[in-house]
């Protein structure tokens, strides 16, 4: 062993380190996701299959994504509109909340900009707080229209125009085990 070889192990060692360290985020949204699908799943059992082919529409659309609470809510809102047939392309209520946070940060926000913050912070099933909650039926009495209209623009504006339920191509098989009940599955792999 030359007096480099150590030296360059534990460079690799150490950027092998933090690569995974990098990706432990990746990896905990990515378990967040599947609980989310299973939970769907028990939500809504007679779209199981959908929801199962529906992870690639999980993807974080914004940095605050990383808070657990706010991936779920987002999580949920998909595959709940998967489960119903709606579309999952427009906002859902955690991305509008986080836009609307981002907004407040730029400006004050007014009346109708506020009460769209806290009915999406209450629709994405976000932790109650008083300081955020305890004024929504106040602001709904004094703008409902003008939220409802925010809310309608801004969710079309936050829409992801891919983030839609592709053509699926099932080998018959959920979780390495048969899914024969599987609408999507193949007919020669299902059974």
């Amino acid at each position: 062993m030359t007096e480099t070889q150590p030296a360059d192990v534990a460079d690799v060692a150490s950027m092998v380190s933090r690569c995974l360290s990098d990706l432990e985020p990746v990896f905990e949204q990515i378990d967040w996701a599947e609980d989310e699908i299973a939970r769907a799943q028990r939500r809504h059992p007679r779209h199981r299959n959908a929801l199962y082919h529906s992870f690639a529409l999980l993807m974080p659309t914004h940095e605050r994504m990383r808070q657990e609470f706010v991936f779920r809510s987002h999580c949920r809102e998909l595959l709940d509109r998967v489960a119903a047939g709606l579309s999952p392309t427009p906002g859902t209520a955690a991305e509008v909340a986080l836009a609307v946070m981002h907004a407040s940060q730029k400006a004050p926000l007014n009346t109708a900009g506020f009460g769209l913050y806290v009915r999406m912070w209450i629709q994405a099933g976000f932790p109650d707080l008083e300081s955020v909650t305890c004024s929504h039926e106040h602001y709904e009495a004094i703008a409902k229209s003008r939220i409802d209209d925010l809310e309608a623009e801004t969710r079309t504006r936050l829409s992801v125009a891919d983030r839609v339920l592709r053509s699926v191509d099932c080998p018959g098989r959920h979780h390495g085990q048969p899914a024969d009940d599987c609408e999507y599955a193949r007919p020669s792999l299902a059974a």
